[in-house]
């Protein structure tokens, strides 16, 4: 373990020498002050670390100054910005000059010349050399002829031969090696997924108490609101009707010898053909002596063309005026008119009830949707309406231009408790799920079929268990397949099979042919369960 020496900004090169020399740790930090250059030199960094090599540390320096660094690496000390940058880890020094060691500084210098040995020996300070010094003439004459025998080049077939016993040795080695060396490999796959489906039909109905699951039963929730709705249809019936009074003058004539007094209101009718009626409008006074006459203005007592009377034909006075007035029209009366108006038929009421009906079916459903419970669906095809109640504004054969309607109806249906039936589809899933294979949580999906029927208040639906499950994979299986195939094939082999997510992960060593073992024990497999397992994005 590292041990980390802390310099205070005053202390000298000196200082920081005797303290590592008091410290036993193979490897210690010198955590240097900002602004300290006392050890900026190469001089004073190479006392330091010739001491370290005699006591056989491993110092470093944690410094940001930038000569100290410079100098620092030029002897091989390893440097850190930071007391982070060291944490964990292992360094040594790298002198630039050969070490010494004090207890033999003879160690790793070259062997004396010959003529300072004696018998092979080298000479102490208490033995003479006994042959003489080469002169300077034969020691160049040696160098010359050691240049020359440098320098000359070695014939071209001794370097063919020599290259071509060493390729042979190679492949000899290499040869040797792929034969007897038997190779190994980790096959890494991901399988992948298959899809499954498994429909159940199941019978819902609020006179069942119980699940039953062997028998596809399941108790149904009846529930019930009421709709009112109003509307109006345009009638289609016509009829004539009869519309203004006609109008005109009559002529009294007086039969007496006094004056009569005609008041309105009095009524004289036609006396041919259809009677019509008529009154005056105002009250006349017809003078004497007898056969005097007077103008007065009449109007028919009824609407229509039956008030329009020819001339000459009004000529009857009703009531006592009778014996004392003769009346008769010169002109004819007119301004009695019909039109066709629109009625009430019976088609227009049974026309309105469908239309509200209908109305009232295509609401039911989105009415009794608020009532439902969690974890409760509702089948469309439940759902039972009855009319409650029906109120026309007229009747038929009534003028009117426009019929209405006040309608009310109880509407029923069968809610069903999701959860429960998704228990039995979840059941009868992991049933269609092969040997060894899972399910995949995050891809389990349950749809009910829309065409659903129902008698009265049982409901029959299919619900539909949808899910992806990993495809399970026989290791053995799986390394007889690929045994000694190349890479390339094996991918494509496993890919078709298992239907991989993604191409296999090989890893041979040592591949020297680019082909996996042909002995399947020499091949591992790994299968990545957890990454098959999530839904395919």
């Amino acid at each position: 373990m590292s041990e980390i020496l802390r310099i205070e900004p005053d202390a000298t090169a000196e200082a920081v020498r005797r303290r590592l020399a008091r410290m036993d740790g193979a490897q210690v930090a010198v955590v240097l002050p900002n602004g300290w250059g006392e050890l900026n030199s190469i001089p004073r960094l190479r006392l330091i670390q010739r001491q370290a090599v005699a006591r056989n540390q491993q110092i470093a320096l944690v410094t940001h100054d930038l000569d100290t660094r410079q100098a620092a690496q030029q002897l091989g000390i390893p440097v850190y910005g930071s007391e982070t940058g060291f944490a964990g880890r292992t360094w040594r020094m790298t002198p630039v000059l050969p070490t010494v060691d004090p207890r033999q500084p003879a160690a790793g210098l070259p062997n004396p010349p010959a003529w300072r040995t004696v018998n092979g020996e080298a000479a102490g300070k208490a033995r003479i050399a006994i042959t003489s010094r080469p002169n300077l003439h034969r020691s160049r004459q040696q160098r010359i002829r050691a240049a020359e025998a440098w320098r000359r080049p070695t014939p071209l077939w001794l370097q063919l031969a020599g290259y071509t016993l060493v390729g042979l040795f190679l492949l000899t080695v290499l040869a040797a090696f792929a034969i007897y060396v038997l190779p190994a490999a980790t096959v890494t796959v991901v399988p992948g997924q298959r899809a499954v489906e498994a429909p159940v039909t199941l019978t819902a109905s609020p006179d069942i108490e119980a699940v039953d699951v062997q028998g596809r039963l399941l108790p149904g929730r009846l529930m019930e609101t009421y709709i009112e709705l109003t509307g109006t249809i345009a009638t289609t019936g016509s009829e004539q009707e009869a519309q203004g009074k006609a109008v005109g003058q009559v002529v009294f004539t007086n039969q007496t010898n006094r004056e009569v007094r005609i008041p309105a209101g009095t009524i004289v009718s036609t006396s041919t053909g259809t009677r019509s009626d008529f009154i005056t409008t105002a009250e006349t006074t017809v003078p004497a002596p007898q056969g005097s006459q007077a103008t007065a203005s009449i109007e028919a007592v009824d609407e229509g063309v039956q008030g329009n009377a020819r001339a000459n034909t009004i000529t009857t006075v009703s009531g006592a005026l009778r014996t004392q007035v003769g009346v008769t029209n010169p002109n004819a009366t007119g301004g009695g008119q019909s039109a066709l108006v629109r009625v009430v038929k019976q088609v227009d009421k049974d026309t309105l009830l469908d239309q509200l009906y209908l109305q009232a079916q295509s609401e039911a459903f989105g009415r009794l949707q608020p009532e439902l419970r969690a974890n409760e669906w509702l089948s469309e095809s439940s759902i039972q309406t009855f009319i409650v109640a029906q109120f026309f504004d007229h009747f038929n054969d009534e003028p009117a231009d426009e019929l209405g309607l006040t309608l009310r109806v109880l509407v029923q249906g069968v809610a069903v408790d999701q959860e429960t039936a998704r228990e039995i589809a979840m059941a009868a899933l992991q049933e269609s799920v092969p040997e060894r294979g899972k399910l995949v949580a995050d891809s389990i999906q349950f749809l009910v079929d829309p065409n659903s029927t129902a008698t009265g208040r049982t409901v029959s639906f299919t619900i539909v268990g949808r899910g992806n499950y990993v495809i399970p994979i026989d290791n053995r299986e799986l390394r007889s397949a690929v045994a000694g195939l190349a890479t390339e094939e094996a991918t494509t082999l496993l890919q078709e099979e298992w239907l991989l997510q993604r191409p296999p992960e090989f890893y041979v060593d040592p591949d020297w042919f680019g082909t996996l073992p042909r002995f399947g024990s020499r091949i591992q497999v790994r299968v990545e369960f957890d990454e098959a397992a999530r839904t395919n994005e």
